[in-house]
């Protein structure tokens, strides 16, 4: 487990994570990146409600993300089926 120390969007935070630095670093730099434009275009509105936003759209992100790969692993568990009825060179049309 490793141990980061990070400022971002103006706080100073501990973390330990499994991530590896590159990947912690990715991640906080993106955060930070979409903080200052948002600060940049919110004039005078708190920090607390910046990052509220933010974390209601990356929510929002993530449950769209969830939602597209249960769709895909569905389509890809039906296509297994039919290969699996159909077997190999068995003419099944997809």
């Amino acid at each position: 487990m490793h141990s980061y120390h990070l400022n971002i969007c103006d706080v100073q935070l501990d973390i330990r994570t499994e991530a590896d630095p590159e990947r912690m670093e990715r991640a906080r730099q993106y955060v930070d990146d979409w903080y200052g434009r948002l600060k940049a275009q919110g004039g005078q509105t708190i920090r607390e409600r910046l990052l509220i936003m933010m974390l209601i759209s990356m929510a929002d992100d993530f449950l769209q993300m969830k939602d597209l790969n249960k769709r895909e692993e569905s389509a890809v568990d039906r296509l297994l089926r039919r290969l699996e009825e159909h077997g190999p060179g068995g003419g099944a049309a997809f």
